[in-house]
């Protein structure tokens, strides 16, 4: 096993001998030995003992504290990994032109996977539904030209070029997420991207996807020694992760877009599913163990990677690493991860 997920309430996580264990109203409910873990991730409401914190943290187990709605509240690692030369070089990239080809190469990749996303997404409705597959085929073809765009725009740094990043991003994603609207049933009224704040079924699932997501890419920069405070694309500001922030722009459209549409369109979700406050709406705890299971399943999935097949969570930490190798000179390019269709 290479993750532990405790959910739900009134679990304890502790230790017995060389072992984790998790207690449920006084019975053991499961036990492992730490190094045939990668990660604990907590989305419940328990308690955790100290003894078991520390034989985490002996063996470089990740231990990570998720919300109901997506929010990464703590995580818990090891001693940092070889961080000094490397960070070093992170800093000084912010200044150079290696960070604005770390953002660009990263916005290049987001918008290859929006691309990739709407082209699968038209071709499996093409015999169903021609005309949101005519829709879908629109729009993705209006991405094109904001991927010319950013192919050939040039900066000496990130700081002369991230607000033309960001507006061709942006002007991607408009028409990435109006295309995705196509695909969404209308009981579930989603009407676009509405960002941190959900306030409709789809937006729950996406916000609460970002955050598995995002403590599985903090774990990454992590182990490849980089700052995950030390952003390019993203701007700085207290208590920001910006670099996992900005290396998870590579792996939204494939990993947790696709699963939250892949869970609507095969009714394992429905609009019951989800719980409204106001303009505010969560998931129940159902609808949000379903997205949970299906993403950390996803994480384990092997797909192409170069000549090889990978798994899901070993590309998110070789994309950190490769951030790291560019930054200290190792390789001359780094290239942002995409999915051809």
């Amino acid at each position: 096993m290479d993750r532990l997920v405790v959910d739900g309430y009134g679990k304890y996580v502790g230790k017995k001998s060389n072992r984790i264990v998790v207690r449920e109203q006084g019975k053991t409910v499961f036990q492992a030995p730490p190094e045939g873990l990668r990660q604990v991730l907590v989305t419940g409401k328990g308690s955790i003992g100290f003894d078991a914190v520390n034989l985490l943290a002996a063996h470089g187990v990740d231990l990570i504290f998720i919300d109901s709605h997506g929010e990464v509240r703590s995580r818990l690692s090891s001693p940092e990994m070889r961080t000094v030369a490397t960070r070093r070089e992170q800093y000084f990239a912010y200044k150079d032109f290696r960070g604005f080809a770390i953002s660009k190469a990263i916005t290049l990749a987001k918008l290859r996977n929006q691309q990739a996303t709407l082209g699968t997404l038209a071709k499996r409705r093409k015999e169903t539904d021609s005309s949101a597959a005519e829709k879908i085929y629109a729009k993705r073809e209006r991405i094109q030209p904001k991927i010319a765009e950013l192919e050939n725009m040039e900066a000496g740094n990130v700081e002369e070029a991230r607000e033309s990043i960001m507006g061709i991003e942006g002007s991607a994603s408009l028409e990435y997420w109006s295309a995705i609207t196509q695909v969404v049933p209308k009981e579930y009224g989603f009407n676009g991207r509405s960002g941190r704040y959900a306030t409709d079924p789809v937006n729950a699932m996406l916000n609460y996807g970002y955050g598995v997501l995002e403590g599985e890419t903090w774990r990454a920069v992590h182990f490849a020694g980089l700052d995950p405070y030390g952003g390019f694309l993203h701007v700085d500001r207290p208590g920001k992760p910006s670099l996992v922030l900005d290396l998870m722009e590579e792996f939204r459209q494939q990993l947790v877009d696709k699963s939250v549409i892949k869970l609507i369109s095969r009714k394992e979700v429905d609009p019951a599913n989800f719980i409204r406050d106001g303009n505010a709406c969560a998931m129940d705890d159902k609808a949000r163990r379903t997205l949970l299971m299906e993403l950390l399943g996803k994480l384990e999935e092997y797909t192409a990677y170069g000549d090889e097949k990978v798994r899901w969570c070993d590309i998110i930490l070789n994309q950190a690493r490769n951030i790291g190798k560019y930054l200290r000179g190792e390789v001359a390019t780094y290239e942002g991860f995409w999915l051809r269709w």
